[in-house]
């Protein structure tokens, strides 16, 4: 059974390693030829990115190849209790205890969780420019993952669940454009333990080929558009 203190012990362990992104950047001059994605050191070389799962991220983390992951400082006390005011409502039990006892964001699916500023900075301006459809969400959902290209992860702290939720712009028609935020079926929990176990997808938003309404995509849908790429 799946349950807070299982799944925190997991992500400190990974913590502790040093192995808590799922993009790490390579040393600096190394290994880049030919295309993928890249960033300047502050040297100005370039550095490749690999991403977990991908068997490049595999051979460059078995060759030491990454850059060293810098140490995680937790979050304030004041910190967490600013964004409950700000809520309205308490952080999810797991979530406040990886704010506290492990880092202020910056560990976790995708580019980290959020650093608690960066939360609440995003928290208030969905506050005043969510699209009216999304207004009776836009106070429970706190903005706790970015995963690029505008794809991002929500908690709903409303929720005794702490049920996921997400936003992906990608495919939404540009006449219903409020199909983007949709509920995931999973809780924040079994979110985070499926990044520790190596299984968790970024949302994806698709429209059901039987009923045509728009959804998240199941495991066997995302598995299938990952292996066709």
């Amino acid at each position: 059974m799946i349950n807070d203190d299982l799944v925190f012990e997991a992500v400190r362990a990974r913590v502790e390693t040093g192995d808590y992104l799922d993009e790490r950047a390579g040393l600096p001059g190394v290994d880049t030829e030919g295309g993928g994605a890249f960033k300047y050191a502050p040297d100005g070389r370039l550095q490749r990115l690999y991403w977990r799962g991908t068997p490049e991220y595999r051979a460059a983390q078995a060759a030491g190849r990454f850059v060293p992951l810098p140490p995680l400082l937790p979050a304030s006390v004041e910190a967490v209790n600013e964004c409950e005011v700000l809520l309205g409502h308490p952080l999810p039990p797991l979530l406040r205890r990886c704010y506290l006892e492990l880092g202020d964001g910056g560990f976790g699916p995708a580019h980290g969780l959020e650093p608690l500023r960066s939360i609440l900075s995003d928290y208030r301006m969905q506050q005043q420019n969510w699209p009216e459809p999304w207004k009776p969400k836009a106070k429970a959902l706190l903005p706790v993952c970015h995963w690029g290209c505008g794809i991002a992860s929500y908690v709903n702290c409303g929720d005794p669940s702490a049920g996921m939720w997400a936003i992906d712009p990608n495919p939404a028609p540009s006449d219903n454009f409020h199909v983007s935020l949709f509920p995931q079926p999973l809780s924040f929990t079994e979110w985070l333990h499926r990044w520790t176990e190596g299984t968790l997808h970024q949302p994806w938003l698709v429209q059901d080929e039987k009923t045509g309404e728009w959804r998240a995509a199941t495991d066997t849908e995302t598995g299938a558009a990952t292996e066709s790429i």
